[in-house]
């Protein structure tokens, strides 16, 4: 066990038994790997920053059903993953569906991003912007957080199955905004 897994122990133990200040520590000890994964779910840091503070107050309210079978951090990552899920569902309820080459000002001339790693997770970020929220997370979570099917599966509680035919699914819609301008030619690094 990490010294880091023990102190989160010893602090959800102390908040358990009315000591505020354990959860404080906790916050402070995952605040920036969390804001980190909220960046993955917006681009805006100060949404990031709000959607962080929403995972910690889940995570608060749900801090007794926390059974310590896994590291809290990873407990914690499952909660912004969903945090960040619901956010793009609420997201998906809120807006009309605006053609993709209407809000992107990308043109055929510009380069393939597989060179530079920042311009390839903003084209990737803009393009699952035009997925629901199931194939958004499953991409997300695959290719801006590297997680393997296996997983994608736990930290959503989805099978395996269903996490594979997801991705699939989301592919086969890239692939077909791929055939379009400004976007054809452009997504091949990451759809192979």
């Amino acid at each position: 066990m990490l010294e880091s897994d023990k102190e989160d122990i010893a602090d959800i133990e102390a908040v358990l038994n009315g000591e505020e200040e354990g959860y404080a520590r906790i916050v402070e000890r995952h605040n920036v790997a969390i804001q980190k994964q909220m960046r993955n779910f917006c681009r805006d840091p100060g949404l990031a920053e709000e959607l962080a503070q929403d995972v910690f107050v889940e995570a608060y309210l749900g801090l007794a059903k926390f059974r310590g079978e896994a590291p809290f951090r990873h407990w914690l990552a499952r909660i912004a993953t969903l945090t960040g899920y619901k956010y793009w569902k609420r997201k998906d309820k809120e807006k009309n569906r605006i053609p993709l080459s209407e809000t992107m000002e990308l043109t055929a001339a510009e380069p393939a991003p597989a060179g530079d790693p920042e311009a390839a997770a903003e084209l990737l970020h803009d393009l699952l912007g035009a997925l629901g929220a199931d194939d958004r997370v499953v991409m997300t979570l695959m290719y801006l957080e590297n997680l393997s099917q296996n997983e994608i599966a736990e930290r959503m509680g989805w099978t395996r199955v269903m996490v594979a035919v997801r991705i699939h699914r989301a592919k086969e819609r890239l692939r077909r905004l791929g055939e379009k301008e400004p976007w054809k030619g452009r997504l091949e690094w990451m759809l192979s």
